[in-house]
């Protein structure tokens, strides 16, 4: 009786040590899951095509999302998810798409949100050597109070940027307007409205002010 009584002591045992290590390994996984996913930094790629590239800890892609028709039409054609922030990059200025704009001289913007300020820094000055003969290119560093915003506007960061420079001339311009327009567009915008030339209504059509 006595030895029966400890086999079932040591099934006992054993079962609450699985149990344990299920929970434990349960613990991890999902500690592990979350600490991949969570985005520390976010690259907002706009010349025409709106993109924006969510970056984890471990400076690979988690998330990609287009923030007009033709970023989700880049986006679409493109493996980037779980690559290394730096490939990821390079396939977008290298795509044919983006390359096509630059080469209509269209002007391209990149934002990083510096949610995890080092990461960011790190991001950035990557992006700044990869563009810097690129005359029509321009690289900024932004922190990320403003992402919420952005994105209750249907902007990629890039563009509420910009739509925050036009309101300051203006408020003429919906979100929808700025995000319909290039970034060439938007540009010659902010010139026409810094020199005073701007038109005195805001653009009706969906390509906004040329």
């Amino acid at each position: 009786l006595e030895k029966r009584r400890g086999v079932r002591r040591g099934r006992t045992v054993r079962r609450a040590l699985c149990a344990a290590c299920a929970c434990l390994a349960l613990g991890l996984f999902a500690a592990g899951h979350h600490l991949y996913f969570t985005p520390t930094s976010v690259i907002s790629m706009d010349i025409n095509p709106s993109i924006e590239l969510s970056v984890n800890r471990f400076d690979r892609i988690i998330d990609v999302s287009g923030y007009n028709e033709d970023g989700t039409q880049l986006a679409e054609t493109l493996n980037l998810l779980h690559q290394d922030y730096e490939q990821a990059v390079e396939q977008v200025l290298g795509s044919e798409t983006v390359q096509t704009c630059l080469a209509g001289d269209e002007f391209l913007a990149i934002t990083v949100v510096e949610i995890d300020p080092q990461q960011g820094d790190d991001i950035l000055q990557y992006i700044a050597g990869c563009t810097a003969g690129q005359a029509n290119t321009r690289c900024y560093g932004v922190t990320p109070e403003d992402v919420e915003q952005a994105h209750s506007l249907g902007l990629s960061y890039g563009k509420y940027r910009a739509y925050l420079d036009v309101l300051a001339y203006t408020d003429q311009y919906s979100p929808q307007q700025i995000a319909a327009m290039t970034m060439r567009q938007i540009r010659e915008l902010l010139h026409a409205l810094s020199s005073g030339e701007a038109p005195s209504s805001a653009p009706t059509g969906g390509g906004g002010y040329g």
